[in-house]
């Protein structure tokens, strides 16, 4: 953290010593404060994968990750996993006013998340912001890929109520986790930026509006993508498995929107 501050500082000097003395060259000087900011700027890049893969270490411990689909529930990743597989999502007005109550996904989804080691660890003041940051995204990143995962398989069914079920859990979850992070900004400071977290939901919130989709052939109304990149955008054989979720949307109606 210290390299990128310090890099920022040569790249000031460099910049003001060409400004202060544009006729004479200090080719010596220059070279060597160049040297430096190099230097410091591939040891800031170092922290930060360093960062990258603690962060991925301490989810896996304390949340469940790399196991997650071979688990029984102790870990929040974990208990989401389950809570997921064993939702129901093809339900009627009743049914949907009684799974979506907010106290109920507090309790099964949201709360094992908010007690877990990480969040008890930023509560107690124990992380920068940065770091903070980290856990945030990987948490997000492996909490939609759960989800998608679970999708994919192909084993859930949708009508439009249980989509805004689902809707509905994955906006609590985004907000957790956005929440984990502003939370934790310390008073005085400058708010962080939660972007990046947001950027970690594309996929999903695109799986959603896919399902909560009148009929297939409305996807084609969308005049945007989602995301900006591959990585942020379901593909299209994505898009087919989403829609096959639907019990009302048929295979040709389908197929006429992802052939």
């Amino acid at each position: 953290a210290l390299s990128g501050l310090f890099a920022e500082l040569v790249e000031e000097c460099l910049q003001d010593e060409g400004v202060a003395d544009s006729s004479v060259r200090t080719t010596g000087k220059s070279s060597m404060l160049a040297f430096a900011r190099d230097e410091l700027a591939s040891h800031s890049r170092s922290y930060e994968r360093l960062l990258k893969q603690r962060v991925r270490s301490l989810i896996t411990d304390w949340c469940g990750a790399d196991d997650v689909f071979d688990c029984d529930g102790r870990l929040c990743l974990q208990n989401l996993r389950l809570f997921i597989e064993n939702e129901e999502y093809n339900l009627d007005s009743a049914s949907f006013k009684t799974q979506e109550s907010e106290e109920r996904l507090e309790v099964e989804i949201i709360g094992p998340v908010r007690t877990s080691q990480i969040f008890i660890e930023v509560g107690q003041d124990k992380c920068d912001a940065a770091v903070t940051l980290q856990m945030a995204e990987a948490m997000s990143w492996k909490s939609t890929e759960i989800i998608l995962d679970l999708l994919f398989r192909g084993d859930k069914a949708f009508n439009d109520w249980g989509a805004m079920l689902l809707s509905k859990q994955v906006r609590m979850l985004q907000n957790l986790y956005c929440g984990l992070v502003l939370d934790s900004t310390k008073a005085g400071a400058t708010p962080i930026n939660t972007a990046s977290i947001l950027k970690q939901f594309e996929r999903i919130n695109q799986a959603v509006s896919i399902l909560q989709l009148e009929k297939p052939s409305d996807w084609l109304a969308f005049s945007y993508q989602v995301g900006e990149s591959y990585d942020t955008n379901l593909t299209v054989e994505e898009i087919q498995k989403v829609m096959r979720l639907r019990v009302d949307f048929s295979e040709d109606a389908i197929m006429k929107v992802c052939s």
